[in-house]
């Protein structure tokens, strides 16, 4: 895990007075009294000054340095390996995009994808190595859970490191987790397999599905894949959510 030193200056203003005491000698009876000229009555008295107050800098207890991806929310960690928050990935999806914006330091660039026969049109979402896409399904009808993610590097933002439960990264030797996760491996380029599987989400709709799919349950998953939607050549890729107990095309 990656963590962030963050600094914490505070600025402190101080104005002391001093007082000094002082002896008056009597008047001198030879000398000619003398008058003291009084102030202009057009005078503008200067205006007070301020000394400058600092911004309240962030609690350092609660600055993400790490986001561990997980099957319907994301963990937000600081750097003392405690969550601090938790994205939903139901969340809706200007504000899961604006938190993740303020959380990798920065916003988006934004994409309009069209749909197609099998999808329906999205809006991606895109920083250096993170993805965000929400679907835009028609009103009353939900096939999954609102927007879902995609990792395609080990650390993103400045310095947020990126894992799975297990501490798979994006970019890690896919084939190895495999082995350690006992999942079959074809070696076809688009292997992908869940890492880590969410509650039940009940019966399956359709229950014929080839044993591929029927040995995973009906639930949301962190998948763990070898091809990604916008670079074919990263090779190691974490999203999430995805469920592999009901078939995809």
């Amino acid at each position: 895990m990656v963590g962030r030193a963050v600094g914490v200056a505070f600025v402190i203003a101080a104005a002391g007075v001093l007082l000094t005491g002082c002896v008056v000698a009597p008047p001198d009876p030879t000398q000619p009294p003398t008058s003291t000229p009084m102030p202009s009555q057009s005078a503008t008295p200067a205006p007070p000054t301020t000394a400058p107050v600092a911004a309240e800098p962030a609690p350092v207890d609660t600055v993400v340095a790490h986001i561990t991806v997980r099957p319907e929310h994301l963990d937000l960690v600081n750097g003392a390996g405690i969550v601090v928050g938790e994205l939903s990935y139901d969340a809706d999806a200007g504000t899961f995009v604006d938190t993740i914006s303020t959380v990798l330091g920065g916003p988006p660039d934004v994409e309009e994808r069209p749909g197609g026969h099998e999808w329906h049109a999205w809006t991606s979402y895109t920083w250096p190595g993170a993805v965000v896409n929400d679907d835009h399904e028609p009103s009353g009808y939900s096939s999954d859970m609102n927007v879902m993610v995609q990792f395609t590097h080990p650390v993103v933002g400045n310095g947020i490191s990126v894992s799975t439960t297990q501490g798979f990264r994006p970019g890690d030797d896919l084939r190895a987790l495999a082995d350690q996760l006992g999942e079959e491996w074809h070696g076809t380029g688009y292997d992908e397999f869940p890492v880590e599987t969410g509650p039940d989400l009940g019966e399956r709709m359709y229950d014929s599905w080839t044993d591929t799919y029927r040995k995973y349950a009906n639930a949301n998953a962190v998948a763990a894949t070898q091809w990604n939607w916008n670079d074919p050549s990263v090779t190691s890729v974490i999203s999430a959510p995805w469920n592999f107990g009901i078939g995809h095309v």
